[in-house]
């Protein structure tokens, strides 16, 4: 091979790695530096806040309101008073972090409220942080969906095998159940 070539080829490779974001999802700065830590050691939930994914298919972003019901007077400082700033009429501009391929379905209150799933196991350790992360603490792939769906269904076979009344059933591995 001639020389050009390669570093034809190389050029190809860098643009591509750049062009389709191959270096990982770009970084996020939020307009508030909400601190995840303290509100769990404050004992709320991650559904405190995120409560529309016990209720709908998408988690959302927590409303302005819902904040200022905890932050809403007094003298603030700091992230606090950033806060209040949008009390006379808008929504923090929460920029989003996770994002799945568009034709991927996955409704939170299902995985939420039926499956029992922990935030944690598909955002990372939100509850360590001091501040919203960059970028996503965890890339999910088809195989962690896979294999949670799969581990679930061997359980539900356990249990059934036992004599034990079912609990649970089997979750679908059917392409068209999260695909659309």
């Amino acid at each position: 091979m001639k020389w050009p070539a390669v570093i034809g080829m190389l050029a190809i490779v860098a643009l591509a790695w750049g062009v389709l974001g191959l270096r990982g999802a770009p970084e996020v700065t939020q307009p508030i530096a909400f601190p995840h830590k303290t509100h769990i050691e404050l004992n709320l939930q991650c559904t405190s806040c995120h409560d529309r994914a016990e209720k709908e298919a998408v988690a959302g972003r927590p409303r302005t309101a819902l904040c200022l019901g905890c932050h809403g007077g007094g003298d603030a400082t700091g992230e606090i008073k950033k806060v209040q700033a949008f009390e006379k009429g808008g929504e923090i501009p929460w920029k989003r972090v996770w994002r799945l391929p568009p034709h991927v379905f996955f409704p939170h209150r299902t995985h939420v409220v039926v499956a029992e799933v922990k935030c944690q196991t598909c955002h990372g350790p939100m509850e360590t942080l001091d501040r919203p992360p960059a970028r996503p603490l965890r890339t999910l792939t088809m195989d962690d969906c896979l294999a949670c769906h799969e581990e679930r269904g061997r359980r539900v076979e356990k249990t059934a095998a036992r004599g034990v009344v079912k609990t649970g059933r089997a979750l679908s591995t059917d392409c068209n159940a999260c695909h659309r």
